[in-house]
């Protein structure tokens, strides 16, 4: 039967086949007595129909396409309700004929109507709608997480969150239904799909559709009440609870128009949800255009949840593109609780999580030293692989201070430019300046890494801070370093000086250093490891002020070759080790009565072996672990070379098992010892460790003579104190542990490191830890995160110096956050200048729109506070 259009689309009608009252009374299966006949027009060429039950087709020149889902009709059919003759004007002619087929003539005039049930000489041709989209059918993963049973918002996709912590109570689920699936396996068809109760068709011109209409194509699913369906100019007008669908998007109005070749749809009087953003709003017309932007006229924009507008912004229109990841409204005002704030001519904002240029969030603030401080940074985003942020920072008391952050990114590696100016500062009455450089790339062997950063001045950081990725330690590093790695060694080229900015004595300068190090394993029945270190160094420093050995600057030349033979069996281990020192040293500026060329070589033996003992303990396994390590270090006189790297390691558990009781290379310990351990662990099912405790002791056979520069004590005792470590994790959320140095007499304490970690959610978190050695330190810190409730938090850092009686750091801070928005305020006091003990306040208030931005102070004073970095990057609270 040809019937040829130029429009390219199918058309896929049902045809319900009513059988005459002679094939009822054959008792024929009901499946052909209630038959549906499909018929889909290919590529705007000719009707191909068919019977889903038989294979006896109209006659046709091509084969039929069969349909792709059941199709159900909704009301029942009676037997002989419906019979077919030739009509008077011409129309399509079809009967039933014996086998359940249809013979049909073609006729001239085009116009075909059915109404189920209703007895009469037109033909029925009617499609039944497949099953609506449904909460019941949503995901299981994200289902779980929703209250499905609360449908007060079920028609935007709204879900309330059962037993929610958070202040969001609810969620967008996208709903994964019948339908759902079709469109996803029809994004790239062409074909036009349309479906309803009832249908009247005049061929060659329109096709109505009467209830529950529904319409795919291309991943697009649309429904409504009724539809007229004009094949001259391929537009589809849908009436009445109009719903239109795509993946991620929900559109909704009493009215659309859609054409079946561009795909272009408006839908009027509407509202829409964006499910992955968690935004809504309404229009007065929405027009999702053909290059897949949604044009929205008189809407409104927001993040908030179903019945809460706490914030909006209302625009004259508004344009959402996927494509750039913006939206862009004109002529908009920002109402928050329904009130204007800020009138926009043109506004700009993100929907996604791409990079784009605009302004980002700006900061304000107030201290005593600077007054009101604000910043408003802008990003530039050049190119996929470089980007910029400048921000203009205005001090009311001291002047524009502008920093800008530069970031390239190549195949090599990653590279950033960090600078800061603020010319004559009104409180300093001089320039301030700040310089960052950071690079580090990696290619097959060779790797790079620089990383400078310098200021113009000590006090640059207390008085301005910053808002770039620099150092901000006491001693800023300037540090660049090639390395080359081989699979059993590696050497590495390194510059490495510092700016120090407080009163304490700059670390020596290494300009240059060369080191070169590597590993050779073989075995001859025995694992064999060969491995060595060979440094050489030229160490510099600023001397003005330093007196005696402190002044002392030269090269050292080290090598450390060593020769070990590692087992490991199931229930143990035994490591021996031989180990030779030797170093040469050319030194300037040496100390009266030393050389300024002195050479050492120490050997160096150590035996280190332990065993592992399980038994069951209730639930739990528990292990039984000893360990014996034994060292020998000859005794060498170190007293003239100077501490250019090294320091002494502090007392602790791990530290009786360590070969040399100093880091660095400039001093090697004279020990001879023996030191005894037990530690013992209990395990969960799951592996995780629940306890420990662990006990270690060191007896010794020499004095130690050995002693960093200025200390002339000589440590004479036979046995050290105790070292104790345990920890303890009676839940998964928190953790308890600590190391002690017990006296060896008496056993009372002599240094404490205790710490307490609970965090049960990532919202919540607390922490604890103490710190104390007689005459040294004496030094306390709590932080803490808790919700007070699901929209109220409140967050603390707390530092005390109980040796100086100082606060170095104290912050308070209340956040209230809603679904949609969230305000904190935070008030902190800090000791600006360590040397003086002179303090400074501050309060700090951030106001954020979800998904727009926010004003106010940037979050980087509470990063401190333990868990805050990770709840902020991992959820929105």
């Amino acid at each position: 039967m040809p019937f040829s259009r130029r429009s390219s689309y199918t058309l896929t009608l049902a045809v319900i086949a009513a059988m005459p009252a002679i094939l009822h009374a054959a008792n024929l299966d009901p499946d052909i007595q209630n038959a549906l006949w499909t018929c889909t027009m290919e590529d705007g060429q000719d009707w191909q129909c068919g019977h889903p039950n038989q294979d006896n087709n109209l006659p046709t020149a091509t084969e039929q396409e069969k349909p792709s889902a059941e199709i159900k009709q909704e009301q029942p059919i009676k037997s002989g309700s419906f019979t077919s003759s030739q009509q008077i004007n011409g129309t399509w002619s079809c009967e039933a004929n014996a086998v359940g087929g249809w013979s049909c003539l073609d006729n001239t005039a085009p116009t075909v109507t059915s109404e189920p049930g209703k007895s009469s000489t037109e033909k029925a041709v009617a499609v039944t709608s497949a099953p609506l989209l449904s909460a019941k059918t949503l995901k299981p993963d994200r289902a779980a997480q929703a209250d499905l049973t609360d449908r007060r918002h079920e028609n935007l996709d709204w879900y309330p969150v059962s037993g929610a912590t958070k202040a969001c109570h609810g969620i967008y689920l996208e709903p994964e239904s019948h339908s759902s699936t079709q469109l996803s396996s029809s994004l790239n068809q062409d074909k036009l799909q349309l479906d309803a109760d009832r249908s009247e068709t005049q061929l060659g011109g329109l096709t109505r559709l009467e209830g529950n209409v529904e319409l795919r194509q291309q991943g697009r699913y649309l429904r409504s009440n009724s539809a007229q369906f004009d094949q001259i100019s391929n537009q589809i007008s849908m009436v009445g609870n109009v719903q239109y669908r795509e993946p991620g998007m929900l559109l909704r109005g009493t009215q659309a128009q859609t054409n079946a070749i561009s795909g272009e749809t408006v839908v009027s009087h509407a509202d829409y949800v964006v499910h992955e953003r968690s935004l809504r709003g309404d229009a007065s017309r929405i027009i999702r255009m053909q290059d897949n932007r949604i044009r929205m006229e008189e809407s409104t924009y927001t993040t908030c949840p179903p019945n809460d507008e706490s914030w909006e912004i209302a625009a004259d229109s508004l344009v959402l593109d996927p494509s750039r990841g913006f939206g862009t409204a004109r002529h908009a005002t920002l109402r928050v609780a329904d009130t204007p704030v800020f009138y926009f001519p043109y506004l700009e904002f993100p929907i996604d999580d791409q990079r784009h240029s605009g302004f980002l969030f700006p900061s304000f603030g107030y201290s005593n030293e600077d007054g009101i401080e604000a910043a408003i940074p802008y990003y530039f985003n050049l190119a996929p692989n470089f980007d910029d942020t400048l921000t203009p920072k205005v001090f009311t008391k001291r002047g524009l201070l502008l920093e800008n952050e530069f970031r390239y990114l190549d195949n090599y590696g990653k590279q950033t430019l960090s600078t800061g100016l603020l010319v004559d500062d009104n409180q300093a009455n001089r320039d301030r300046w700040a310089l960052g450089l950071n690079h580090s790339g990696h290619k097959e062997a060779w790797s790079t890494l620089v990383d400078y950063n310098a200021i113009s001045d000590d006090d640059y950081f207390d008085d301005l801070g910053s808002s770039l990725d620099v150092d901000r330690s006491n001693h800023l590093n300037q540090q660049a370093e090639v390395r080359y790695s081989s699979r059993h060694w590696s050497a590495k080229l390194r510059a490495h000086s510092y700016q120090t900015i407080n009163n304490s004595k700059s670390p020596y300068q290494r300009m240059p250093q060369l080191q070169l190090e590597g590993s050779y394993s073989q075995n001859q029945g025995q694992e064999i490891v060969y491995s060595y270190l060979a440094d050489t160094t030229l160490f510099d420093r600023k001397i003005d002020g330093l007196t005696g050995i402190d002044r002392v600057t030269g090269s050292r030349l080290h090598l450390q070759p060593s020769l070990s033979m590692p087992t490991v069996w199931s229930w143990g281990y035994m490591t021996p080790k031989v180990t030779a020192w030797l170093s040469q040293y050319n030194l300037e500026d040496q100390i009266v009565g030393q050389d300024d060329s002195i050479s050492r070589a120490v050997g160096l033996f150590s035996f280190d072996s332990g065993l592992v003992f399980e038994r069951q303990a209730g639930r739990y396994t528990q292990t039984l672990e000893p360990r014996l390590f034994a060292l020998y270090s000859q005794e060498e006189d170190q007293q003239g070379i100077p501490d250019f790297d090294t320091a002494e390691t502090d007392f602790s558990y791990q530290g009786l098992f360590r070969e040399n009781r100093f880091t660095g290379l400039d001093k090697v310990g004279d020990n001879q010892q023996v030191s005894f351990g037990i530690s013992s662990a209990f395990y969960r099912n799951d592996g995780s460790e629940k306890a420990r405790l662990g006990l270690a002791q060191a007896y010794y056979f020499a004095d130690r003579t050995v002693q960093l520069n200025g200390d002339t004590s000589v440590d004479t005792e036979a046995q050290s104190n105790f070292a104790a470590e345990a920890s303890w994790s009676p839940y998964s959320d928190l953790q308890l542990s600590i190391d002690t140095e017990l006296d060896k007499q008496s056993l009372d304490p002599l240094e404490n490191n205790f710490k307490v970690r609970f965090t049960p959610a990532p919202n919540k978190a607390i922490s604890f830890s103490y710190r104390y050695r007689e005459e040294v330190r004496n030094q306390a810190e709590a932080t803490f995160i808790w919700p007070l409730s699901p929209e109220w938090s409140a967050m603390g850092l707390w530092q005390k110096d109980l040796e100086n009686s100082q606060t170095p750091e104290a912050l308070l801070g209340l956040e209230y956050a809603s679904c949609c928005w969230k305000v904190r305020v935070a008030a902190r006091r800090w000791i600006e200048d360590d040397s003086d003990g002179k303090e400074d306040t501050a309060l700090f208030l951030q106001f954020v729109l979800k998904g727009l931005g926010g004003i106010g102070n940037d979050s980087s004073a509470l990063e401190g506070i333990f868990g805050f970095k990770e709840r902020e990057e991992n959820n929105d609270y």
